[in-house]
């Protein structure tokens, strides 16, 4: 159940049958900071079937000095074929966990495509740029934990 920023009620972020707007996935301005280190990757997320905000906690509440900043925790979901378009981590470091499937992950920092698997953790730190793809025939499901600035509220 997600608790963010406060709001406190659970958040899907689509149906399982549904495409996810992928503005919930690589923020536009991750997607342009990526360009800068020239990793060659797709431009748009597409087959992302859910993201599942599982709980948000403000880390000023933990932390003098963290004020904006949010410590969350998402499953996000990419359908066979689904690809998540080319981004840096910048401000934002978080892991991956690989919950159930497969997935490739090309990444500025490692030379060779890495094959993802159930069990398997992807560090996201700043200067990380990279992109992922289902190149399987069953969906991808990992549990993404980061800290990203707060969104104002609405």
């Amino acid at each position: 159940m997600l608790l963010a920023a406060g709001l406190g009620s659970p958040a899907l972020l689509a149906h399982p049958s549904a495409e996810v707007h992928a503005e919930a996935v690589t923020p536009e301005r991750e997607r342009r900071t990526a360009e800068v280190l020239g990793l060659e990757g797709p431009s748009e997320t597409h087959g992302i079937t859910s993201v599942e905000a599982l709980g948000a906690i403000d880390l000023a509440t933990e932390f003098p000095g963290l004020e904006g900043r949010v410590f969350r925790a998402r499953v996000i979901t990419i359908a066979p074929g689904g690809v998540v378009a080319v981004h840096r981590h910048d401000g934002r470091p978080g892991y991956a966990y690989i919950l159930e499937g497969e997935a490739v992950e090309h990444r500025n920092d490692h030379p060779e495509p890495i094959v993802r698997r159930a069990g398997a953790v992807a560090v996201e730190r700043s200067g990380v740029a990279h992109w992922w793809e289902n190149v399987s025939d069953a969906p991808m499901r990992a549990l993404v934990v980061d800290i990203v600035a707060e969104e104002p509220a609405q």
